[in-house]
């Protein structure tokens, strides 16, 4: 017989603990650094998009950034001696994706996807009819339609935010209907 008195009672005591791979603390701290810089990107671009984007709402003439208004002189849509009124913009980080204005003297579609022509200006002398297809969701747009004169008819998008497509369509509306008197 043997004798089994020298042995351990617990085998426990006498284990010696696993040692740790270092490469799980590598696979910790890759992790944890691709982590950062996703977080880190997704915040670099919403800064981005915070600074440069146009707003969600429509712009009053006297708060346009001066970046769109020096965008909207290089296309040629703004004449020297015109006033914007109401203006805005559908694109979400570059303007020239589409924007829309009435001044005092027209209303300006500039679309750069547009196949013949991106930049169209409809004196309010050549509209016939305006009409305002309003939609008071946050994510989706009111529409203005014009009639024109030569039977085209042309739409586009303008945002309800604080009222402001009611006003767009209003400046419209009121240079349209002096010009029809005028003539």
């Amino acid at each position: 017989m043997s004798d089994f008195s020298d042995l351990p009672q617990n085998r426990r005591e006498t284990a010696i603990p696993p040692r740790r791979s270092r490469a799980i603390w590598w696979l910790l701290g890759g992790g944890a650094a691709v982590t950062f810089l996703c977080c880190g990107g997704v915040i670099a671009c919403i800064a981005y998009l915070g600074v440069f984007a146009p707003e969600t709402s429509v712009y009053t003439g006297n708060r346009i950034p001066s970046q769109f208004l020096q965008t909207i002189e290089s296309v040629g849509a703004l004449d020297d001696d015109e006033t914007i009124l109401f203006f805005y913009s559908d694109g979400i980080t570059d303007i020239r994706d589409g924007f829309y204005f009435v001044s005092d003297k027209k209303v300006v579609i500039y679309l750069q996807a547009a196949p013949d022509t991106p930049l169209t200006k409809i004196p309010f002398e050549d509209i016939r009819e305006v009409e305002l297809y309003r939609n008071e969701s946050f994510f989706e747009d009111s529409e203005i339609t014009l009639s024109l004169e030569d039977g085209q008819v042309l739409s586009f998008p303008v945002s309800s935010e604080y009222d402001r497509d009611q006003k767009f369509f209003e400046a419209i509306k009121d240079r349209t209907d002096k010009a029809s008197k005028s003539q």
